[in-house]
């Protein structure tokens, strides 16, 4: 059985694999290559709806791993 840690990684890995993959599907069309606020909003929101989770989890995942 998993502990709580353990589970936390696992979401913690899928949203950054999620949110990787949003970003390298859209950032050709993007102007710099880099979403914009707005932008990191739907795709956070995207996201969290196909994982299951709350957007705002989404962004503070990927808030902390862009440091």
């Amino acid at each position: 059985m998993l502990d709580r840690d353990q589970i936390d990684t696992f979401a913690r890995d899928e949203i950054l694999s999620a949110w990787a993959d949003a970003i390298a599907a859209v950032s050709p069309h993007l102007p710099g290559g880099q979403p914009l606020p707005v932008d990191r909003i739907g795709m956070a929101r995207r996201i969290a709806q196909r994982l299951g989770c709350t957007a705002e989890r989404v962004l503070e995942v990927v808030g902390a791993a862009d440091g």
